[in-house]
């Protein structure tokens, strides 16, 4: 597995659970929070290795820096069939058991296979009341001896308050033995009685230079395509992976599919910029037709990728704007992003089509419809563009 120090970036979190770690005080719930896709759930699960891994790595002073990766529990942890560690996932709506079953496995395959993948899904994911009191009812057996159990709540923000509530009494009478783990894009998206029972630990966008190291070693790319989509990707590794593959199977080394199906990643980045460029270089219903003919997708996923790249796309307008070529992310459409930036005379409209995007994207998140939030988007742009003489 790929252990503690394999993880690109967050010297501080590692930081502060080794030291926890060798100083014997770990807590018994901890936060991690920041961006979607910038280690929150690797760190989860060497954490979980290093609380039980059998022949952890010591330094020449005896402290543990990290997991072995190799013995029995920290394979069994890569594997997620180590007994003791439960998870509780945002999972889309489901009929009954054997489809939760199906869904959560599925969830468990991606992130095997691509641990800062984001999942996204047409449907709203919620972690489902049943997996809280399915975990509070384990959590009642103490775990074997010499082990520690380590629960992972992933994306707490997308708990309901029902179960939120059930998860409560867990957390303010922690079980023996036991270490629970709540992620999060924020703490403000918690209750303020969990945030403040837990031990908060901030993790930080991953820089640029580790991100592409990753892109090109995980996934063999050229370096410059590598580096357009860490750009992209703005500290989140997860995001940047919009542009990238995801291996068909983690365990072999990937080839000239994994270089095809990068090819039709970056694909979707060209079709979001021909959408986006309908919004300058046409009318209102040929700007629609293009979002239609390219977008063939309802699944909200989908939509948020697009809306994610036209801010950034914005976002290089501005820079473009105002003199800052050093800062245009997306370099290889530098020239018509010039000619788009002209086309806005007034800061304010900057300001004004940034807003729109991100009331979509808000949007989105409570379940409006995702082709029509992003035609309704298309019609407002449109509006605020032709504002400019």
């Amino acid at each position: 597995m790929s252990t503690l120090n394999d993880i690109p970036g967050q010297a501080t979190p590692k930081k502060i659970l080794l030291g926890s770690l060798n100083s014997g005080k770990v807590a018994s719930t901890y936060l991690f929070y920041g961006d979607d896709g910038v280690g929150k759930w690797r760190m989860a699960l060497s954490l979980a290795a290093l609380l039980n891994c059998e022949k952890p790595a010591r330094d020449t002073e005896g402290k543990v820096i990290d997991a072995c990766g190799i013995c029995r529990n920290c394979r069994q942890i890569a594997g997620f069939n180590f007994p003791e560690m439960l998870f509780a996932l945002p999972l889309p709506p489901h009929k009954n058991d054997k489809e939760y079953t199906e869904l959560f496995l599925e969830f468990l395959r991606t992130k095997k296979a691509e641990p800062y993948h984001i999942v996204t899904g047409a449907r709203q994911l919620t972690i489902p009341i049943d997996a809280a009191r399915e975990i509070k009812r384990k959590c009642a057996i103490r775990p074997p001896a010499g082990l520690k159990r380590v629960v992972l709540f992933y994306q707490m923000e997308k708990m309901l308050q029902a179960s939120a509530d059930s998860l409560l009494k867990l957390i303010e009478e922690p079980p023996p033995e036991t270490v629970i783990i709540l992620t999060a894009n924020s703490p403000g998206n918690l209750l303020p009685t969990l945030q403040s029972r837990s031990q908060k630990i901030r993790f930080a966008p991953v820089s640029q230079s580790e991100a592409v190291a990753y892109l090109i070693k995980r996934y063999r790319i050229p370096e410059e395509k590598a580096a357009i989509a860490a750009r992209l990707g703005r500290g989140s590794i997860g995001k940047a992976l919009n542009y990238m593959p995801l291996p068909t199977d983690p365990e072999q080394p990937e080839s000239e599919e994994v270089s095809e199906a990068a090819e039709t990643a970056i694909s979707f980045r060209q079709k979001s910029f021909l959408m986006f460029k309908g919004l300058f270089s046409k009318d209102t219903p040929a700007a629609l037709d293009t979002i239609d003919n390219l977008l063939k997708s309802n699944d909200r996923g989908d939509v948020e990728r697009v809306l994610e790249q036209w801010q950034s796309f914005l976002g290089d307008m501005i820079s473009a704007k105002y003199g800052n070529q050093a800062g245009i992310v997306n370099s290889d459409f530098v020239h018509d992003i010039d000619g788009f930036s002209a086309k806005i005379y007034d800061s304010d409209l900057f300001s004004r089509l940034t807003e729109e995007i991100k009331l979509t994207v808000l949007g989105l998140r409570r379940n409006t419809h995702p082709r029509l939030a992003i035609a309704a988007l298309a019609i407002r742009m449109r509006r605020v563009i032709n504002q400019s003489p």
